[in-house]
């Protein structure tokens, strides 16, 4: 037997230091899916409870890419290696968005061009961020928002925190035009220039389906017989595209503090008139270009239409 045949094949790269785990960048064309872990009990008319499964719900999965030469391809395969799958590793992508954090790589692969154009794509999953215990400062987005002042010059898509309601988690608002701040305008005025509703356009070409959920009966001939309520209810797929850094940060600060299971109200705006609440329990970002991003959320729709008290 050829001694150097016999080896643990946990590594597949030898004579490397482990390299530091900011010595590469990702690139465009990398993409985070945000999930969420609920329980949920549903009722006969189509009601539903939903809660978290835990305080580490929310979990992401972060599938990377990096464009190197053979030696950084190299580099990089042996620092996921390294890992085992049972280590943490670092994430780190565009700072000014996301925090640095930290999960588990599960696989990762190699385009081999050539010797001086490869494609290494390792996914790594990060399942331990208590995002509700972290509610302030975030546990993935990069925290980008100040206390509402009189006064001052606002900017589409701003978030500011007001204090407003007893419960700190429901204090952020977004803001819905540029202007400058009045008691009018403020979160709480008349003619607020705020939400905390889902209020960002999508891209043209929504395509919704409702499934009538009627009991059929077959005896000869077929007859169909409504047994519950809410039986219009459907989900909600958006597509945003090419959207800038300022405008999906304020979406996904809207969609982490949410959790994956907090309700909030939504007005589809294409020919449904009457208002809807959503929880979305998944959405994924991918990394277009410079100050370019597509955003896709997945909404499901709570018939019992009611968003807690936030005080």
């Amino acid at each position: 037997m050829s001694e150097n045949l016999f080896y643990d094949r946990t590594r597949n790269i030898t004579g490397l230091s482990i390299i530091d785990e900011s010595a590469y960048t990702p690139t465009y064309g990398s993409s985070v899916t945000f999930m969420s872990e609920n329980m949920r009990f549903d009722t006969h008319d189509s009601y539903y409870k939903t809660i978290p499964k835990g305080i580490n719900n929310l979990t992401a999965k972060f599938s990377l890419k990096y464009k190197s030469n053979e030696n950084g391809a190299a580099n990089l395969a042996n620092y996921y290696e390294a890992s085992e799958g049972d280590q943490l590793v670092a994430v780190i992508t565009d700072p000014s968005i996301y925090q640095k954090t930290s999960g588990y790589c599960t696989d990762y692969s190699i385009n081999h061009t050539n010797n001086q154009h490869y494609e290494i794509s390792p996914i790594i999953e990060v399942t331990e961020a208590p995002s509700m215990l972290n509610w302030s400062g975030m546990n993935f987005v990069s925290p980008d928002f100040t206390n509402w002042q009189d006064s001052q010059t606002y900017k589409k898509y701003d978030i500011v925190y007001t204090g407003v309601y007893g419960q700190k988690i429901n204090n952020f608002f977004y803001c819905k035009e540029d202007h400058s701040s009045n008691a009018t305008n403020s979160p709480t005025g008349e003619n607020t220039s705020w939400t905390q509703e889902f209020f960002w356009e999508p891209d043209i070409g929504l395509s919704t389906q409702v499934k009538l959920a009627a009991s059929r009966y077959d005896g000869g001939f077929s007859s169909f017989y409504k047994t519950k309520k809410n039986t219009a209810t459907f989900p909600v797929s958006y597509n945003f595209s090419s959207i800038s850094t300022k405008q999906l940060k304020s979406m996904l600060h809207f969609l982490e503090n949410k959790g994956g299971y907090r309700r909030f109200r939504h007005q589809i705006n294409s020919v449904y008139n009457r208002p809807k609440v959503f929880i979305c329990p998944s959405w994924t970002h991918t990394f277009v270009y410079n100050n370019s991003h597509n955003l896709q959320v997945n909404f499901e729709e709570d018939p019992l239409g009611v968003v807690p008290k936030k005080d």
